[in-house]
Formats: C-alpha cells, structure tokens, sequence
C-alpha cells in the first residue's frame, strides 16, 4: 500500500517531489535516481508516491487511477514538508558510508573546505543529496546521520546449478534470479522464513 501520494499538475511539481525524495534517500523500484519524465510527459502520470512493500520505493500509477484515501495535493505535500523540516532529517547510511563521513568531518590535518573537495567523488556517489550530506559535514544540528540496520536475503542453488532468491509474489513465496529483486530483511525477520532449503546472506551494502 502507498503510504505517500502526491497529486501534481506540472513537471516542475513532478520533479519537486522526487527532489524531497531524493534527498530523503529514496529511489525508484529498479534503483534509478532519475526524473522519469517520460510518466510525466508521453504516459500522462499526475499521481507519484511512496510504495512500501518489501523496502519503500518511488512510483507512479500511469493510469491516474489510485484510489486510496492518502493522495494529498502537491502544496499541502510541500507545507508537510516545511513543517517536517523544523525537526532534525535522520538519513540513514550503511555502516562504512558512516565511518568514511566521519573521517571527512574530522578533517584531521587540514581544513573542512579541502577535505570535502578531496573526496568530492565520494560523496557525490552517495544518493540522499549532496545539500543534506554538506549540512551534515558543517555541523549543521537539523540533519543527522545514522547507520542502517543490516538486511538479509535467502538464497539457493537449483537444479541447474544457478543462484536464485527467495521473493514473494501477491504475498506467495516464490524465487528470483535477480538479487535485486529478492526479499530483504532484517537477520531476525528472515529467520522465519529460512528453511532447510535456502541459506541467508548478508545484503551487500
């Protein structure tokens, strides 16, 4: 079920919505980190929102026909943003992204400035912003950094020979060859799903 739907009218307000969820550290469900303009302009999307399935992701209904009871508009979407943005953001990074921004911060031996452009590849490969990641880095009190829980997977080798993971189709167990597509938890949740048949592997962060 979507938690968030945004009805918009404009590109300007399409592409305003994926830049809040963008710097939040969301992504579109294969990954991407792009406009997709193209649901805007050829398919005639105007409802954008937030899924939460196995993992929440970016999506759209092409066909403008979700009918739940959260769509909101785009400006009571913004005002909910401006008040959100009075309390302190928490983005959350894996635990070695965590570690190489606190060696940033330290900037031992030289200045904030230089130590920022030194790893300025670095931090540009991180998807929640470059806004929010240099606030963070300048000791700003409103954004805050966090290390993500661990995720895990269930795996297997078929017949022939071939990795595949475990996924759920309309809620049924099921396997996918694409890791990306597997069903991903915390250590703890996966457990209960593990069966002599399927070994658990750690999510590669």
């Amino acid at each position: 079920m979507a938690e968030t739907v945004v009805h918009v009218t404009t590109l300007e307000q399409w592409k305003s919505v994926l830049d809040v969820w963008f710097e939040q550290g969301y992504l579109w469900v294969d990954g991407d980190y792009i406009y997709n303009e193209h649901y805007f302009r050829r398919y005639g999307s105007r409802q954008i929102g937030l899924k939460d399935s196995t993992k929440k992701y970016i999506c759209c209904w092409v066909n403008n026909d979700y009918d739940g009871y959260n769509m909101i508009e785009f400006s009571e979407f913004m005002a909910q943003q401006k008040e959100d943005n009075k309390m302190a953001m928490v983005y959350e990074v894996s635990q070695s992204v965590f570690n190489e921004l606190q060696r940033i911060k330290a900037h031992e031996d030289t200045s904030l400035i230089e130590s920022i452009a030194a790893n300025a590849q670095f931090i540009k490969s991180i998807k929640i912003g470059n806004k929010a990641i240099l606030r963070y880095l300048a000791d700003d009190p409103a954004i805050e950094f966090k290390v993500k829980e661990s995720l895990y997977r269930l795996w297997r080798v078929d017949e022939e020979e071939d990795t595949v993971y475990m996924t759920f189709v309309h809620g049924t167990p099921d396997w996918t060859a694409t890791p990306g597509l597997a069903f991903t938890a915390p250590l703890e949740e996966i457990k209960k799903w593990q069966t002599p048949a399927w070994e658990i592997e750690k999510v590669d962060e």
